[in-house]
């Protein structure tokens, strides 16, 4: 299976009178396609309210009295999702109306908690697409543990002390399907579970990622296997030219060696070889070791996003427990030239963007 075969997969597709009788058929129709991919009876539930929103919006604004017309729904598999796209040929109308639930009856419902992302597009001459995506159940690293498939993580001492600092040596390499699991040990290790990110604590939809081209993690093993730390790099679609620097982390046992400057390094090489334009990073705010670990390495600093990061508890990290939300520095590095483009700036904000551009050597 290729990579972009393997970032998404159609399921079913069907295509519907625009008329309200026949909205029931699509439910059941959706019901029956999402049998097989572990959905519980409220999830499957709050997916069928979305969507009969959404349609019963087509039916009811996208034409006019009288018009024979019709509209698809598709059901689409990718890297740990389900999606459910609703297309149609008809008027354009106000999604952010429908979004927020501020329009009469069903048709106004708010789509908010009935899924994880509803996206909205206008394509012009080829109408309206919605897409409902709605996450996908997989096992936690603790039934791993539980069910004796991965060993138990003792958790670290509140400090590292000579005798429990680890002296083994560590390779950087790319991450592997193989590996989901100790990568997902190494996360509780680092961060128990306050990670953001919670992908990495799901090593089935790990691989699902990896396999889908949506994601690249690069690993610091020692001889015997074990992840000592990790490093994410995730696109938003398969041959992505920018990718996203998401998580960086190192066990405290292993920590004061380089090795987020190591796999940082690492990544910027693979960014370079893979022909991509650059690396984007957001740094937290509640300790310097990640921004000054990017800008080591030559990323350019181009913006501050206030309050961003959820409370993260950073294990041997003092003063970094807080429970309030925390700003990110946000940071880019270019790894390959890219197209000349024109910048139209606002008046106000050019001086600043042109400092950041001369800073950063952007085109």
């Amino acid at each position: 299976m290729d990579v972009e075969s393997a970032a998404e997969r159609q399921i079913a597709r069907i295509n519907v009178a625009a008329e309200r009788d026949y909205l029931r058929a699509v439910l059941a129709f959706l019901r029956e396609a999402t049998g097989e991919l572990g959905l519980g009876t409220p999830e499957v539930s709050g997916l069928e309210r979305a969507v009969e929103t959404v349609c019963l919006n087509v039916v009811e604004r996208g034409f006019g009295p009288g018009d024979r017309a019709s509209f698809d729904v598709a059901l689409l598999r990718r890297p740990g999702h389900l999606v459910v796209v609703v297309e149609d040929q008809g008027l354009p109308f106000d999604f952010m109306t429908l979004e927020a639930g501020s329009g009469a009856g069903l048709a106004g419902a708010s789509l908010a908690g009935l899924a994880d992302t509803v996206r909205f597009l206008n394509r012009g001459t080829r109408g309206n697409r919605v897409e409902i995506v709605k996450r996908l159940p997989f096992a936690h690293i603790q039934a791993y543990m539980a069910g004796g498939q991965a060993a138990p993580v003792t958790p670290p001492p509140s400090t590292t002390s000579p005798s429990t600092a680890a002296t083994a040596p560590v390779t950087v390499r790319v991450m592997t399907p193989d590996d989901a699991i100790a990568v997902a040990r190494c996360t509780y290790a680092v961060y128990g579970y306050t990670l953001p990110d919670d992908y990495l604590y799901f090593p089935d939809r790990m691989c699902e990622m990896l396999r889908g081209g949506l994601l690249e993690v690069y690993i610091g093993t020692t001889s015997d296997g074990e992840v000592a730390s990790c490093l994410t790099c995730e696109v938003a679609h398969a041959g992505a030219p920018v990718g996203y620097i998401g998580e960086g982390l190192v066990d405290p046992r292993f920590r004061h060696h380089g090795l987020l400057e190591q796999m940082l390094q690492f990544a910027q090489r693979r960014a370079t070889e893979r022909g991509m334009l650059g690396l984007y990073a957001e740094a937290v705010t509640v300790h310097p070791y990640s921004q000054k670990s990017n800008l080591a390495l030559g990323f350019t600093e181009v913006g501050v996003q206030l309050g961003d990061e959820a409370p993260v508890d950073f294990k041997q990290i003092a003063g970094t427990g807080s429970k309030a939300r925390t700003a990110t520095m946000l940071s880019f590095l270019k790894t390959n030239e890219g197209p000349r483009r024109i910048v139209y700036a606002p008046a106000h904000h050019r001086k600043m963007i042109e400092r950041l551009y001369e800073h950063g050597a952007f085109r």
